[in-house]
């Protein structure tokens, strides 16, 4: 996360460095970053931090650690721009140094050679698809709204653009860039809680009935169900949403990646109980009763170890002063991310509250594995997000393959 689509939390200093003068809480996002500052600073920007962010050193401690699974989440803006989106023309020119794409191949190429497997996910929507940052555009929704059906250009445009990136992986592959083991899926659209509780379900069946049929049908143009999977975001729904949907013979190879948090909404104020660690153990073991009962494989594609939204422009953006929705300002005095001073206990409730939302995981048939999100945050500023920071620092084990067992 953070690297090939932006988000602020991931990277403080990365926007409060060009959030200066009269551009101050200007640049929120990644649309923001594009349209104001001009596109020579904005490219000289974005190639230093494509090129450093993640390299081959930090995937070859997640392949020491048993990591076997990275989610790569990408820009719509790589593959399609619209007239009056402030982005630079697509650079489909992977040897160029000034394309991201460039950054991702040398990435999947890294993973290649070290045996991890991708799922490249296209986390921003047209439109947004939810208004969070991490969609490209900090705001309103509009991948879809009221005036759908009439009005279908973002989701069409979206189908197409899956359509697109496939094809780039289905080109890498040909062409010996990439083994086809190394691409365990495509993702067609990240978190698209327009369709659920941000519309109270009115739009459910845009995504169950009209956008996922569509892209699912965009990836198999190019790949197999033997060759990669479809990955389908949950889309806040539940599980029972999906009953006697995308079932075989008619889909197969379809794995829906459902997020899991506790550190927003009513887990949040957990943190200002006594017995709040007791509660979010009882909640990551719960989980995998849910798991257990879904139709379709389960991929858990977000969870942390946070349990405040005290990182800094975690919850509403990018806004200084950050000051967090639901935490109080004594929990985030002890929650305050300075790892290294937290006593012993809060240290042993880290490492247990990790292996407890692992075991929930990969429960039963339907569990089928995580990514914790994120792989890093810039220089360590979140360590409850940040899987490297924590394995260095023996939150999380050693060797994932050899770990305890927390949940019965």
């Amino acid at each position: 996360g953070g690297w090939l689509l932006l988000e602020p939390w991931i990277t403080p200093v990365y926007f409060e460095e060009v959030n200066v003068g009269d551009l101050q809480d200007k640049i929120v996002d990644e649309w923001t970053y594009a349209e104001f500052l001009d596109v020579d600073t904005y490219l000289e920007r974005m190639i230093n931090h494509w090129s450093t962010f993640v390299t081959r050193e930090d995937l070859e401690k997640l392949a020491e650690a048993g990591i076997s699974h990275v989610r790569v989440p990408v820009g719509y803006w790589y593959w399609d721009v619209d007239e009056g989106e402030p982005f630079p023309a697509p650079n489909m020119d992977e040897t160029d140094e000034f394309s991201p794409l460039f950054y991702l191949k040398r990435a999947l190429v890294w993973m290649d050679e070290l045996g991890l497997q991708a799922s490249l996910d296209m986390h921003s929507g047209p439109g947004s698809q939810n208004g969070y940052d991490n969609s490209g555009k900090r705001g309103e929704v509009h991948w879809v709204d009221d005036t759908y059906p009439e009005n279908r250009y973002n989701i069409d445009r979206s189908v197409r653009i899956v359509d697109q990136m496939t094809q780039t992986m289905r080109e890498w592959v040909d062409s010996g860039v990439i083994k086809i083991e190394t691409l365990y899926g495509i993702g067609i659209l990240n978190e698209p809680h327009i369709c659920g509780y941000e519309s109270g379900n009115k739009y459910k069946d845009v995504c169950l009935q009209d956008f996922y049929p569509k892209a699912y049908d965009a990836v198999r143009k190019y790949f197999n169900a033997e060759e990669t999977n479809v990955v389908m975001d949950i889309a806040s729904l539940g599980f029972g949403d999906y009953v006697g949907l995308f079932e075989e013979p008619t889909y197969s190879g379809v794995v829906l990646d459902a997020h899991s948090y506790q550190c927003f909404g009513g887990a949040n104020h957990w943190a200002e109980e006594a017995d709040g660690w007791d509660k979010h153990m009882a909640e990551s073991c719960r989980l995998g009763s849910d798991i257990s009962g879904s139709p379709l494989d389960v991929f858990t594609g977000e969870f942390s170890l946070a349990v405040t939204d005290c990182q800094e422009y975690l919850q509403g953006g990018f806004v200084t002063p950050y000051d967090p929705v639901d935490s109080s300002d004594e929990a985030c005095s002890y929650y305050n991310g300075d790892l290294m001073n937290y006593d012993e206990s809060h240290k042993e409730f880290l490492q247990k509250y990790f292996l407890a939302q692992l075991d929930s995981f990969e429960a039963g048939e339907r569990g089928v594995g995580w990514y914790m999100w994120t792989m890093k945050v810039e220089g360590s500023a979140g360590p409850e997000w940040d899987f490297l920071y924590l394995w260095e620092n023996g939150i999380i084990p050693k060797d994932l393959c050899s770990r305890e067992h927390i949940c019965n």
